[in-house]
């Protein structure tokens, strides 16, 4: 599957990815050297806690579209 253009979304869901991206840049920068030995998961929790979004979609939104 190609990585999603954000030229057929709308900008709610754009800015929705953005921020998506936004949260998981802060949170593997907050864990430094640990980022690469803590599980998906956890990632993914600590961004639906500040996101809202399911697992599902926030696992689409890091591994299928571009910032």
């Amino acid at each position: 599957m190609a990585i999603s253009s954000d030229k057929n979304r709308r900008e709610s869901t754009v800015m929705r990815y953005a921020e998506v991206h936004k949260v998981y840049e802060e949170i593997v920068n907050g864990l430094g050297e640990l980022a690469h030995v803590v599980s998906k998961s956890y990632i993914y929790e600590k961004i639906h806690e500040r996101t809202g979004l399911c697992t599902k979609t926030i696992a689409y939104v890091l591994n299928h579209t571009r910032k």
